[in-house]
């Protein structure tokens, strides 16, 4: 995987190093992008810096932890290594012990203090508080697509089912967005005109699973009147990879994961609402598939939260940076998990400004259905709310969005799926991560695990344990 400490920790600078000279080498020297590359690259060294040296924090710490974490783990021993161990495989024992005893949730804060000072320094906090381009989202890497026009156009033909008889594809072009996802944007000739359409292909290397549940879903909201691109085919091997396509629809985004780019009207927020009720309006009865297991009972919550740690037991071990608060953060999910939804609707999952064309002040399509699902309307909810909160106060979005047909969400769920959103997206970078320092070839994965990553697990523990997590 990489240079290891004695901790058993892997170095992070390396793979950093030998990731932005490979992109300064792809790219022309007198090039605009030289200058984005060099600016993300202080952002990931010294994010690579501080992951580096979390042994030497957790030892220079260690004094004052250790007695806290034998409170709860009596047989764990004086080294950092032995601690993280104990707290990474207890969790679950952890977090039961601190839902019934306030002393015992008192040191269990006291851990995720210590987790947060020794792996978690210095990255940022809430959302919105932002003078420029996040660092974590900023940079596209403009690569050449991974099929030709003449490709595409073969493609094209096979689909043409209503003989309209496309002619030729010009304009072919990488979009920005998605990172398990290339998206294709096109210009498609017919003896009628032309039209502008979208290819969403999964990347090399990356799993195909769920693409034919994300284009049922996108096109069971498309019949169903909600605002998304106009579903048109999916094919399974005639790009290479699994690969949909759409129509391209106008507006663009206002934000990214962590909320407005740029200044937002509060009469587009509320418009936000009106689309987010009309989806959860929706009867899923009729829905073929979907990418994401349902969370519509609490087994099946309890389920995703399993996989969720499934996945972390793969990319890493104990002394990792960031895998024992992780570890504590999805046994709080599994103790706290809420019970089976009353009304449950289509859930998006990754309903964000990333993902909301605006033209004109109002939604003109909702994208990137990977993370739909038939769960809990709150998910949406808890989802939106950091960004909204950024725009307009958060009741005036609820009244808009029940005066539109949607439920009156629980106040206990809408907490319990924040912290669900940013574990689930947290651990999904974290695997992003993983491969980086394995195979420093992408600058996305850089940007997602080591920018990203710590960032949603501590939103994730703040919320879980308080706010009385440093940073």
């Amino acid at each position: 995987m990489g240079p290891r400490l004695s901790s058993g920790i892997v170095l992070a600078v390396p793979p950093v190093e030998r990731a932005i000279e490979a992109e300064l080498a792809r790219i022309p020297a007198g090039s605009e992008q030289v200058a984005a590359v060099r600016e993300l690259g202080e952002s990931l060294r010294e994010r690579a810096v501080l992951d580096d040296e979390a042994p030497r924090r957790r030892s220079e710490r260690l004094p004052a932890a250790a007695g806290t974490v034998r409170k709860l783990c009596p047989d764990a021993a004086d080294e950092p290594d032995r601690l993280l161990e104990s707290v990474f495989t207890g969790a679950a024992a952890l977090v039961r012990r601190a839902a019934t005893n306030p002393e015992d949730a008192a040191e269990l804060a006291a851990i995720v203090d210590w987790l947060t000072e020794t792996d978690l320094p210095h990255t940022p906090g809430r959302p919105g508080d932002r003078s420029g381009p996040d660092p974590s989202t900023s940079y596209q890497a403009k690569p050449a697509p991974s099929v030709s026009p003449d490709q595409l156009l073969a493609c094209l033909q096979a689909h043409d089912r209503a003989g309209t008889g496309v002619s030729a594809v010009s304009d072919l072009r990488v979009l920005s967005g998605g990172f398990s996802k290339e998206m294709l944007a096109a210009t498609v000739e017919y003896p009628a005109g032309s039209r502008e359409i979208v290819i969403r292909k999964v990347a090399r290397g990356r799993t195909a699973e769920t693409l034919g549940g994300e284009f049922a879903a996108l096109s069971f909201a498309w019949e169903q009147g909600v605002p998304v691109p106009e579903p048109l085919w999916l094919d399974e091997t005639a790009l290479g990879t699994p690969a949909f396509a759409t129509g391209l629809s106008s507006g663009r985004c206002l934000g990214d994961v962590w909320g407005p780019s740029e200044p937002v009207r509060p009469e587009t927020a509320l418009a936000i609402a009106g689309t987010l009720a009309s989806l959860h309006a929706l009867d899923p009865a009729g829905l073929a598939d979907t990418p994401l297991a349902p969370m519509r009972a609490q087994s099946e919550i309890l389920a995703a939260v399993d996989e969720r740690r499934a996945v972390l037991d793969t990319v890493a071990d104990a002394a990792q940076p960031y895998a024992a608060l992780f570890a504590l953060v999805l046994a709080w999910l599994r103790e706290h998990a809420p019970g089976d939804v009353a009304r449950p609707v289509l859930v998006h999952g990754d309903f964000g400004l990333h993902n909301i064309l605006i033209d004109h002040g109002a939604p003109s399509a909702v994208l990137d259905w990977e993370r739909a699902h038939v769960g809990d309307p709150a998910e949406d909810l808890a989802y939106v709310r950091p960004s909204i909160e950024a725009i307009l106060p958060w009741d005036d979005f609820l009244r808009a969005y029940q005066a539109a047909g949607g439920p009156r969400p629980d106040p206990r769920r809408l907490a319990y799926y924040t912290v669900w959103h940013d574990a689930w997206r947290g651990i999904s970078a974290y695997r992003m991560r993983t491969k980086f320092l394995s195979d420093p070839a992408r600058l996305s994965d850089a940007m997602a695990g080591l920018l990203m990553s710590p960032r949603f697990l501590l939103r994730a523990a703040r919320a879980a344990f308080g706010q009385g997590a440093a940073c």
